[in-house]
């Protein structure tokens, strides 16, 4: 009797030991979530990037299979001396580098195939800020981060060669100081002009005025234009951008008018434009009318972020202007 009762102390004895021991971290339940989580918090220290909607991704390991569903983002990965797998699909654009050629076809930031971005297993996917927010849990669930770009100034061009550096774990300096000369280089040599210049964003349907705080009014002004437009209130959900009033735009009378085409058919979208100005008495006393400054610019560098190819467009634009004030 005496053996069992001592049996049973020692049995009890060492329940209560396992009981007050440290938990097995190897274990089902919280201790083992926790230490899960702070592997992954670790983990993610390898590479921290802050994108261009103030999101904060982590990377667990340096990223090496890289989509772009921008032409300017893909354009400025190459100029780094880096390269995607899939790309934004073909548009008016073109491609630039032709080494990014070889790269899959993804669809745009209007119409992902996300199987066909699932298929390229993708580290990180950069995308618009402004078109693809809402697009970040589709693309997340794929197993890819996801970092958002955009630009509606030059500065913020020089911030997205900044980001994408980060992710390459490259140095941008190079570039943001080819952009720095070429402004400097056209400050320069418009010193003094001032050509009163309307931006018309035109799109399948609908026609806008491009305002200071767009990318191409920040081209604008740097060139040496003024936009008859700067008072102009945006637009709701689309603040860089207002509705034309003719009033207005009669009163400050451009002397020559922009036209910048995004979406649908390029040369439909001229052709209406062009139809509506010319048949339209407000538009007809305006100065740009009369003298037949209408001015359809290049998609690759203007409607949409030129990338690298900033330097081409602030050329561009200023001798557009030049063409004018002669």
């Amino acid at each position: 009797m005496k053996k069992i009762l001592c049996m049973s102390l020692i049995s009890l004895l060492l329940v209560l030991m396992a009981a007050c021991g440290p938990k097995d971290v190897n274990s089902s339940g919280d201790t083992s979530e926790k230490t899960s989580k702070q592997k992954i918090s670790g983990e993610a220290a390898v590479l921290t990037i802050t994108d261009m909607a103030g999101r904060t991704i982590n990377f667990s390991k340096k990223p090496e299979r890289i989509i772009t569903l921008t032409n300017s983002d893909m354009g400025i990965v190459y100029a780094l001396g880096g390269s995607v797998v899939g790309r934004q699909t073909m548009d008016a654009s073109g491609v630039e580098p032709s080494a990014a050629l070889k790269a899959t076809e993804v669809g745009n930031t209007h119409d992902l195939n996300l199987e066909k971005i699932a298929s390229l297993t993708p580290d990180v996917i950069v995308a618009s800020s402004e078109q693809n927010l809402k697009d970040v849990p589709a693309l997340e669930g794929i197993g890819a981060k996801v970092i958002l770009t955009g630009a509606n100034s030059i500065a913020e061009i020089k911030k997205q060669e900044v980001i994408l550096a980060q992710l390459l774990g490259k140095d941008a300096t190079d570039l943001q100081k080819e952009i720095d000369q070429k402004v400097a280089e056209i400050k320069q040599e418009q010193t003094g002009k001032a050509v009163r210049a309307l931006l018309i964003l035109g799109a399948p349907g609908s026609n806008y005025a491009a305002l200071p705080n767009s990318l191409s009014g920040d081209i604008l002004e740097k060139a040496g234009g003024i936009n008859v437009a700067k008072d102009f209130k945006g637009v709701e959900n689309f603040p860089q951008y207002a509705s034309l009033n003719i009033e207005k735009i009669v009163e400050s009378d451009p002397e020559v008018v922009f036209l910048m085409i995004h979406g649908g058919d390029e040369k439909e979208t001229e052709i209406a434009f062009q139809k509506e100005m010319k048949q339209n008495d407000a538009w007809n006393s305006t100065t740009a009318v009369k003298n037949n400054n209408i001015v359809v610019l290049p998609a690759d560098l203007f409607g949409t972020n030129p990338g690298i190819r900033i330097t081409k467009a602030l050329d561009y634009m200023a001798n557009e202007l030049n063409q004018v004030s002669k």
